[in-house]
């Protein structure tokens, strides 16, 4: 059912524009104030200023009191934070860490466990592998102590599997710092 938009003369001899037979005009003019909906408005208007007044009120006790509301810590802030935190315990990490090369192959990480138990504790050992699973040659072992990294450094050198193991303290790595591999070396501008 589609309404159109007819003009129609209304009861007081006014024309309505739109209103397609569904609502009956208002009669209430500029100046006719004893219609019951200009009441209930107006009344509704007047309790609306009684709140506003209210919250004015309001506003200007809690400005009285000076008090200053902290600043609510922004969620970069937070991030930088636990960014700063996570490479802290990275940094601890990796000085009770070693780096262990020429690995076999067909090495397990309990074999290498086994080589290094005289060191000290060792809570992880990694063997990291390429994308097909298969082993990249070398390894590393995170102990419990800081002190183990020196006892470990003392089997460089030492064989395992027939291959002599090239041990060295892990690094820790920088982000954002790239390394170059040899085809594009840097060098800094002297001048």
């Amino acid at each position: 059912m589609a309404t159109t938009m007819t003009a129609k003369r209304g009861p007081s001899g006014g024309e309505m524009r739109g209103s397609g037979g569904r609502a009956p005009a208002c009669p209430v003019g500029d100046g006719e104030t004893g219609h019951p909906s200009a009441a209930a408005l107006r009344a509704s208007l007047s309790t609306r200023d009684q709140e506003i007044e209210e919250m004015r009120r309001r506003l200007r006790e809690l400005e009285k009191l000076d008090f200053e509301i902290p600043p609510a810590a922004s969620h970069e802030e937070e991030s930088e934070a636990a960014a700063a935190a996570a490479t802290a315990e990275k940094a601890e990490v990796d000085a009770r860490s070693i780096y262990i090369g020429n690995v076999d192959y067909a090495c397990l990480p309990e074999e290498v466990q086994q080589h290094f138990q005289f060191c000290g504790t060792i809570n992880r050992v990694t063997i990291l592998t390429d994308s097909f699973g298969q082993p990249k040659g070398f390894a590393y072992v995170e102990f419990d102590e800081v002190e183990a990294v020196q006892n470990a450094l003392l089997l460089n050198e030492t064989d395992l599997h027939g291959r002599p193991l090239k041990v060295c303290p892990k690094r820790t790595n920088i982000p954002g710092m790239k390394q170059s591999r040899g085809r594009h070396p840097f060098y800094p501008s002297y001048g």
